[in-house]
């Protein structure tokens, strides 16, 4: 594994196991590579010479792994002062199973959530009841001192609702909250392709679930997938450009990349990019996004 820039995130998706069957999404592979307990010391500690102090346990479900808790308590020994896992919250509805990934050096758990209720939330991840274990797993892991925030994949069927879901799990004990908009990289199913909502559809409903004003905290919503250019100035707190993160990502195989690198991320510009006042806080257009809609939602301010 070679060197590159400081980082301050290290990501490792160990596999791509999942107890969901999420629509759109490539990790619900119940077979494929999978990383050796080796292979996941070698990337924490490829993270700490690199600079990271943060780690971030993804997959799959990462709660599927029998060395989860090894994995967290490596961790924390070799110095990362956060640990985060995110996660579809159905195991963490098993209060001895929070308190011992707490007792290991778990500091934070980002939920993945669907949707407002379970009829959305269940029907987008495939599986029954999730909803339910996922609001125990919410308590649950707040009643253990856990830092809890909220990762939204935004459904072209579900975005209407967005305000609504961000007013609920904030009460719930949600501190922030990840807006991702569903992507088609590698995956031409039609039924994805109609759910991958448009930008300009789906803004203003990020724009009134920051409007509810209920955090202070300048970074209560980030929204990814969405270019500067389509975020009115007014609400520029919500903008994300991947490259400032610092993150680093570690897949089976030793496969690793910088976040903005991933095709999920942009990459993609346009020639009146160049002249954009914005260009250099911006990681570019999906090129999934592109071939869906086009390019004339993105105008240099």
């Amino acid at each position: 594994m070679s060197a590159g820039p400081r980082l301050k995130w290290l990501e490792i998706s160990p596999d791509y196991r999942c107890n969901n069957r999420c629509l759109g999404c490539f990790s619900v592979s119940d077979s494929g590579d999978s990383m050796s307990g080796r292979e996941i010391l070698s990337f924490l500690e490829l993270g700490k010479r690199r600079g990271a102090s943060k780690l971030w346990l993804g997959g799959g479900e990462p709660t599927l792994r029998k060395d989860l808790l090894p994995t967290i308590r490596t961790a924390r020994k070799l110095g990362y002062t956060d640990v985060k896992l995110q996660t579809n919250g159905m195991l963490l509805a098993y209060p001895e199973f929070v308190q011992k990934l707490r007792a290991a050096g778990l500091t934070d758990v980002s939920f993945s959530l669907k949707g407002a209720d379970s009829e959305i939330h269940d029907r987008l991840t495939a599986t029954p009841g999730c909803f339910d274990l996922l609001l125990r797993g919410i308590e649950t892991s707040k009643q253990a001192g856990l830092r809890l925030e909220g990762d939204v994949l935004l459904y072209r069927s579900s975005a209407a609702r967005l305000p609504e879901l961000i007013e609920r799990f904030f009460h719930l004990g949600l501190q922030r909250f990840n807006l991702w908009l569903l992507s088609a990289v590698g995956n031409p199913d039609p039924e994805v392709l109609a759910e991958m909502p448009r930008i300009t559809e789906v803004m203003p409903y990020i724009l009134a679930a920051i409007d509810l004003k209920l955090s202070s905290r300048a970074d209560f919503i980030t929204s990814l997938h969405t270019p500067p250019c389509t975020v009115p100035r007014s609400h520029a707190q919500c903008r994300f450009h991947a490259a400032e993160l610092g993150l680093l990502v570690g897949n089976p195989g030793g496969y690793h990349f910088m976040l903005e690198e991933s095709p999920i991320e942009g990459g993609e510009f346009f020639a009146r990019c160049a002249s954009c006042s914005l260009r250099s806080q911006c990681g570019g257009v999906r090129q999934d996004y592109i071939d869906r809609f086009g390019g004339e939602e993105f105008q240099p301010p």
